[in-house]
C-alpha cells in the first residue's frame, strides 16, 4: 500500500496502544481509579459521545449494563437537545478525543446542577472537556492525522480499563489488553501485506452494511464511518438482529457486508446471518477468529479474545479496507472534504 500518514497512524497503533496502558497505569491511574470509584457508586450512569468516540464507549457500556448497572448510552446531540433530563442524578461519562467538540462544550454547561458528577475522557488535556469535568481521564494515545484511528483504539482500551475498573477486574483486564498489544503489530501488518484481497469485494456506490451484536456493535458502527470518512463511499452500521428484522430485503447480487463474529455468546447467530446473506445473493466478509464453525463462509482471521475487548482488534481489517479503497478511488488520503476534525458549529460547515 502507498505510504501515507493514515497508513502511518494504523500501524502505529501497537506503539500507541502501549503508551495508553502505560500511562494508565501510571500517571493516569489516579483519575482512572476515581472515575471507577465513582461510577461504581453510581445510581444511575449515562454514557455520552459523538462520532468515533460515542463507537468507542459502546463496549464499556454494554459491559457494565451486563453487569447490573443502570447504564444508558445516549449521543450527544440528541442528549444536549431532547435527553438532557435522563442525566437528573447520574454520573454522567462523557466522552470526546477533542474534548472542544460543540456538543460536548454546551452539554457540560447543561450538566450543571442536573448531573450527580461528570466525568470526561478526552485525549487533550487542555480541552474544555479537562477542564470542566468533575474527573477526568486523559487517554494518552498518540494523535491522529484527521481521521480516528490510534485515538479510536486507544479510547476504547482506556474506557475498558475503566470498566476494569468498575468490576473490580483492572488487573485481569489489563492482562487482556497486554494480549491485544503483543498481537496487534502482526495482525495490522498482514492487513496491509494482503489488502489487495479487498479488492473482488468492493462495489463502488454500493453501500457496505456493517453488522455487529454486543461489543461489535461498536465496530459496526465505527466501520461504516471510516468507511464514509477514508473512502467517501455509503455505508451502514446496523446491529445483526435489526437487519433480519427487514432491511435483509435489499439482499440482492449487489449487496456487500461484514459481519463480526468474535468468540462470544451470539457468535453462532451471526455466523448463521452471514451464511443466509450468502445463500440470497449477497457477498459477505466475516470478521473474527477462524474456526470450524467458519464453514465456506470467506472470513478476515482476527486473534481469539474476550468478547469484551475484540473491538480492539476487530477494526484493525475495517481500516486497512477503507484505506485501500480510498486508494484505488485516487483520493487523498486521510483528509475530509467538508467536515473539519473538531466540529465547533452545529449549524454549518
Amino acid at each position: 500500500m502507498k505510504e501515507s500518514r493514515l497508513l502511518e497512524d494504523i500501524r502505529g497503533q501497537e506503539r500507541s496502544l502501549a503508551k495508553v496502558l502505560a500511562w494508565q497505569r501510571g500517571e493516569g491511574l489516579g483519575a482512572l481509579l476515581e472515575a471507577g470509584r465513582r461510577l461504581r457508586g453510581a445510581r444511575k450512569i449515562v454514557v455520552t459521545g459523538i462520532g468515533a468516540s460515542l463507537h468507542a464507549a459502546f463496549p464499556l457500556q454494554y459491559e457494565l449494563a451486563a453487569k447490573g448497572f443502570d447504564c444508558s448510552i445516549v449521543e450527544s446531540g440528541e442528549l444536549l437537545h431532547y435527553q438532557e433530563r435522563v442525566c437528573a442524578g447520574a454520573v454522567v461519562l462523557v466522552v470526546s478525543r477533542s474534548g472542544e467538540s460543540v456538543e460536548i462544550v454546551k452539554l457540560l454547561g447543561r450538566l450543571k446542577g442536573i448531573a450527580e458528577h461528570t466525568i470526561g475522557v478526552t485525549n487533550e488535556a487542555s480541552s474544555a472537556l479537562a477542564r470542566g469535568a468533575d474527573v477526568a481521564v486523559m487517554v494518552g494515545s498518540l494523535a491522529d492525522e484527521m481521521v480516528a484511528v490510534q485515538s479510536y483504539t486507544g479510547t476504547a482500551a482506556a474506557l475498558l480499563l475503566l470498566a476494569g475498573v468498575v468490576g473490580e477486574a483492572l488487573e485481569q483486564r489489563g492482562e487482556e489488553l497486554d494480549q491485544v498489544l503483543a498481537g496487534i503489530s502482526t495482525l495490522v501488518e498482514a492487513q496491509i501485506s494482503g489488502a489487495s484481497e479487498w479488492d473482488s469485494f468492493f462495489r463502488v456506490g454500493s453501500p457496505v452494511y456493517f453488522l455487529g451484536r454486543g461489543p461489535s456493535y461498536a465496530s459496526a458502527l465505527e466501520g461504516a464511518l471510516l468507511f464514509c470518512e477514508t473512502a467517501k463511499e455509503p455505508a451502514v452500521g446496523l446491529a445483526a438482529g435489526s437487519f433480519r428484522h427487514g432491511p435483509v430485503e435489499i439482499v440482492d447480487s449487489n449487496f456487500r457486508a461484514i459481519v463480526f463474529a468474535r468468540w462470544g455468546r451470539t457468535r453462532e447467530l451471526n455466523l448463521g446471518l452471514a451464511g443466509d446473506l450468502v445463500r440470497f445473493g449477497g457477498t459477505v466478509r466475516v470478521v473474527g477468529p477462524a474456526g470450524s464453525d467458519m464453514g465456506s463462509l470467506p472470513f478476515i482471521e482476527v486473534p481469539a479474545v474476550s468478547e469484551w475487548i475484540a473491538p480492539v482488534m476487530e477494526i484493525v481489517p475495517v481500516q486497512v479496507a477503507a484505506l485501500r479503497l480510498a486508494e484505488r478511488k485516487g483520493l487523498e488520503i486521510g483528509k475530509f472534504r467538508y467536515a473539519p476534525q473538531v466540529t465547533r458549529d452545529e449549524m454549518k460547515f
